[in-house]
């Protein structure tokens, strides 16, 4: 159960549900009932029929609300939504969880009549250090003019998912000294930190905390203010006036990924701090790049320089080795396994670093034996990918290079109707498609594009993200906002044009699809090198349902929990696997 805490920073339990109105999500209050007996009620109404309670820094007071028949008090049966934010007892007094701000939908009964109240709960949080002075305070708040210091990460227009740590806030441009506001703000919710940061200038807000301001933000926008006032002037600037959106829902499940300077694949769980060397133990004995993860998060497939090709997941162990069958050792470099982790199709790009296979149809990833009658016995398929609902395959042609998408049906492990969606295009800067991915829903697919055959190798060739539609062929839009085509970067075009091998996140949430991908962008002022010192995950947030010709992506955000001193790159994220053995 994810955690929430008062100002000072207490632990308490956080919603676990999802569904609400407004923003508010939660649970529902059992109703509550008082004697009485209804006595031609023509209407009734609640006194007041909206409330406000305020949470200033862990103190409030309740609210009394009122059933009036005809304008006259009478008993009534009480209860409420979102009962995480707060609750309603059996004489109409409403008292705040204390925890959380966000909005409850209160209702009367009385006889056959109905009515109902809305209460609005507002969060209130003050943090001041000793260091801060009240004279601090006021220049802090009073800050307008524009500051020389550089907000470098998060990026303003960011949606982030509930569930995953705090963004870490960085800047450049500040000096020893500076005093900060860091300011919180939404519908429900104010929480205003003052703070120290010395250069490298950055600031996260603990974990308790960030639950508390994302609940009480859920669905709703977040703004993010950054006052700045440098030591020995007296005088504060706005640092930063950047507005979020946190999705309604949660991100589930565990990203796995290659970290290129241990040669190992990772695992990285949600919300957790470090990764997990979960392979460590298994063995691996070369590079094991070229994997694969099961959507359903019980197979990975290993497809570099070691024979093992499917690892269980569920109890971490191997299952196939190539070893075994006296095939070619990278034989499943880079290939397709379904959502339930036992088929599998081979990668049949022959220009990627290393030689991928390349072999025609489906194999079963348990055994190795190729499946026959499939619909695609015969048919090369370069850097394929499945839906996570099993209905679709998307894959690059081997011929043409153009996208293509086929159905799938998971029951017979048939393939068929093949369709061209995307051409690769004259543009010879463009003209490479590869690594596509389906959206849960099987409508759309994410793939980069870049000059070919260079945009295979993250290190030779510069790419970035598109969407195309599966319903629509011949429609693509380029990912304009997550790749940062005209991103004020702090390190300016440096961090343009560095997007590769987007993976969607198997169940949409929150009204968004998520795509974890690579980049060799900088990343605040962590990792500032040049292109070959930096790479790492980053997640973007992509419109569930896409407006005609609106680039439906936000700014990508850094996926929390990677070490920030490997390479990383090539994440899968699967659902269901969420806390496996091992």
């Amino acid at each position: 159960m994810a955690s929430g805490s008062d100002s000072d920073g207490t632990e308490t339990d956080a919603p676990t549900t999802t569904e609400g109105t407004d923003g508010a999500t939660g649970t529902t209050d059992a109703p509550t009932s008082t004697t009485g007996t209804p006595a031609g009620c023509n209407t009734l109404t609640v006194d007041p029929p909206e409330a406000m309670i305020i949470i200033d820094n862990g103190v409030h007071a309740p609210v009394q609300l009122n059933a009036l028949c005809d304008g006259q008090p009478v008993t009534a049966t009480w209860s409420a939504d979102a009962s995480y934010i707060a609750s309603i007892d059996e004489k109409g007094l409403v008292e705040a969880g204390g925890q959380y701000g966000g909005q409850l939908i209160v209702e009367a009964l009385h006889g056959n009549k109905t009515a109902a109240a809305t209460v609005n709960v507002f969060l209130k949080v003050d943090l001041v250090p000793p260091e801060i002075t009240e004279a601090d305070k006021q220049i802090l708040d009073g800050a307008t003019l524009p500051d020389t210091a550089v907000m470098s990460y998060p990026y303003d227009g960011t949606v982030f998912p509930k569930g995953l740590q705090p963004a870490e806030l960085m800047w450049h441009g500040s000096t020893a000294g500076d005093k900060y506001l860091v300011r919180y703000s939404g519908q429900f919710v104010d929480a205003k930190i003052y703070a120290l940061a010395e250069p490298p200038s950055r600031h996260a807000i603990t974990k308790p905390l960030w639950v508390q301001i994302s609940e009480s933000s859920s669905g709703l926008p977040l703004n993010l203010d950054v006052h700045r006032m440098p030591a020995g002037q007296g005088q504060a600037f706005v640092l930063a006036d950047d507005t979020w959106t946190i999705a309604s829902e949660p991100l589930i499940g565990s990203v796995y990924y290659w970290a290129n300077s241990l040669g190992r694949v990772l695992r990285i769980n949600p919300g957790a701090d470090a990764p997990e060397d979960f392979l460590l133990a298994g063995g691996q004995d070369g590079c094991s790049t070229c994997h694969s993860a099961s959507a359903d998060g019980t197979r990975l497939i290993i497809g570099g320089d070691i024979n093992v090709s499917t690892w269980d997941l569920v109890n971490n162990t191997p299952v196939f080795s190539t070893a075994n069958v006296g095939v070619p050792v990278r034989n499943w470099a880079m290939s397709a396994i379904s959502p339930d982790g036992t088929v599998v199709i081979e990668n049949g790009e022959m220009n990627l670093p290393g030689p991928p296979g390349g072999q025609a149809g489906m194999w079963d990833a348990a055994t190795g034996a190729k499946l026959m009658g499939t619909g695609i016995d015969d048919l090369v398929l370069n850097m394929p990918a499945f839906s996570s609902d099993a209905r679709k395959i998307a894959y690059v042609d081997h011929g043409t290079l153009s996208l293509m998408a086929l159905d799938y049906d998971a029951a017979t492990r048939t393939a068929a109707n093949p369709v061209k969606l995307v051409d690769p295009g004259g543009d010879p800067a463009l003209n490479g498609i590869i690594f596509p991915s389906v959206t849960p829903d099987g409508r759309y697919v994410i793939y980069h594009r870049g000059a070919y055959p260079a945009m295979l190798d993250t290190r030779n060739g510069t790419s970035d993200m598109f969407l195309a539609s599966i319903e629509q062929p011949g429609v693509e839009v380029r990912l304009a906002a997550g790749n940062g085509d005209s991103y004020p970067f702090y390190a300016g075009d440096r961090d343009r044009h560095w997007n590769y091998e987007p993976t969607f996140a198997p169940r949409s949430s929150g009204g968004y699809h998520w795509a974890v991908f690579t980049s060799r962008r900088t990343f605040g002022n962590k990792l500032e090198g040049d292109k070959n010192s930096v790479k790492q995950l980053w997640l973007v947030a992509i419109d569930e349902n896409p407006q005609p010709g609106v680039d439906p992506s936000h700014p990508a955000f850094w996926l929390h929990g990677q070490d920030v001193n490997t390479l990383n790159m090539r994440g899968f994220w699967v659902h269901k696997n969420d806390d496996p053995g091992g």
